[in-house]
């Protein structure tokens, strides 16, 4: 199943809430507060074991929580333990969107319209690249005959 952590001000936590709906992509939507963060840190290992770059795909860099928090802190030099439990402590650090397939343990942050395609069912997938090499084979045929 496919599950999205969004937080409500974040723009793109809505673009991809509106992408897999406009998809038909079935998914159940976590809404993470600020204020009263639902993630546990189970979650964000779970996460990283879907990962390809580990803590790096979960941090966000550009937030301005990210740069507060390098001030004081070296997350190269921190504890896994250490750094997701001030990951789970700021929410602000993670990087959202977060939506994750936990059947077929599939990741992805923020969003990204080539990236997000990864959750459409890979029937979906093949027929659209058909259609895809169709059109550019029929592209082709008609401009040899020009």
């Amino acid at each position: 199943m496919i599950k999205i952590y969004t937080i409500p001000s974040n723009l793109p936590s809505r673009q991809a809430v509106r992408w897999l709906t406009q998809h038909d992509v079935a998914f159940t939507e976590q809404r993470v507060h600020v204020d009263q963060p639902e993630l546990t840190i189970d979650e964000l290992k779970q996460f990283l074991m879907a990962s390809e770059n580990g803590v790096d795909d979960l941090l966000s860099f550009q937030s301005l929580a990210y740069a507060a928090f390098i001030k004081n802190h070296d997350p190269e030099a921190m504890s896994l333990q250490a750094l997701l439990t001030a990951m789970i402590a700021n929410i602000r650090l993670l990087h959202f969107p977060i939506i994750y397939d936990d059947h077929l343990h599939i990741l992805q942050t923020g969003f990204s319209q080539d990236d997000i395609r990864v959750f459409l069912p890979r029937s979906v997938r093949i027929q659209e690249l058909s259609t895809m090499l169709l059109r550019e084979s029929q592209a082709e045929t008609s401009s040899n005959f020009e």
